[in-house]
């Protein structure tokens, strides 16, 4: 059930109330000086963080997967990706080097073509 701000029109006094919606209407049919003003939902909760709350492996799956087709997203860091070694420490040292931009495509070769010109570094 929703809580109920009413304003009493006499006394200029708001007051809040919970209660069903049909219950408001009556109460106010009843009491012609009261007026509904805002009305605000419950409080839910979601979830609860900690030990017992598990990521579900399909949402984890999921995640890797999109991962994988955006490596250099703070994503593929979070949820991994099925890199190699080799690729996994040319990231690293891209990062190292504050690299702003991947460049036009994936393919590490570039990049580090694109890196020892100079264009990618801040």
């Amino acid at each position: 059930m929703p809580t109920y701000t009413l304003l009493n029109t006499e006394t200029d006094e708001m007051s809040e109330t919970f209660c069903s919606w049909s219950e408001l209407e009556s109460f106010l049919e009843e009491h012609p000086t009261f007026k509904s003003i805002v009305l605000t939902a419950p409080a839910l909760v979601s979830g609860v963080a900690g030990r017992s709350f598990k990521t579900d492996d399909g949402f984890k799956e999921n995640m890797a997967r999109i991962s994988e087709a955006h490596p250099n997203s703070p994503l593929a860091d979070q949820f991994g990706t099925n890199k190699d070694i080799k690729t996994s420490k040319t990231n690293a040292v891209l990062k190292k080097h504050k690299i702003k931009s991947i460049g036009k495509s994936h393919d590490l070769n570039d990049i580090s073509k694109e890196y020892k010109s100079g264009d990618l570094v801040k």
